[in-house]
């Protein structure tokens, strides 16, 4: 008793909380992780999407400059082209975060009794 009355940490009830303390955080870990290596896979597809579109938009503009057709539309087609993959690039379309609120860990509670 006079253990615990000098360190109340050591108590059972104490230990308790922290193991719980320390799965959740481990739970909540492992869930970033998983989210992080979603993210990264598509954006590798994304990034490959727009170097394709960013290929054939260069294409274009390599034509346009051989046949010497360079006028106010195509200049406005590229230009819109070019917003659309650099909007693509900093804001990928199909990616979003969504918080759920519902506990995907056991919570836990003190019960006093009287």
């Amino acid at each position: 008793m006079n253990e615990q009355k000098q360190d109340p940490q050591k108590h059972s009830l104490i230990r308790q909380i922290n193991l719980w303390e320390i799965k959740s955080i481990e739970i909540i870990q492992q869930k970033a992780q998983v989210c992080r290596k979603t993210v990264i896979e598509s954006l590798r597809t994304c990034i490959n999407d727009i170097e394709m579109k960013s290929k054939d938009l260069n294409e274009q503009i390599k034509q346009i400059g051989e046949k010497n057709e360079f006028n106010e539309i195509n200049l406005n087609d590229l230009r819109n082209e070019l917003m659309k993959i650099t909007q693509e690039l900093n804001n990928p379309s199909n990616m979003s975060i969504q918080e759920n609120f519902q506990p995907f860990m056991n919570d836990i509670s003190i019960i006093l009794s009287k």
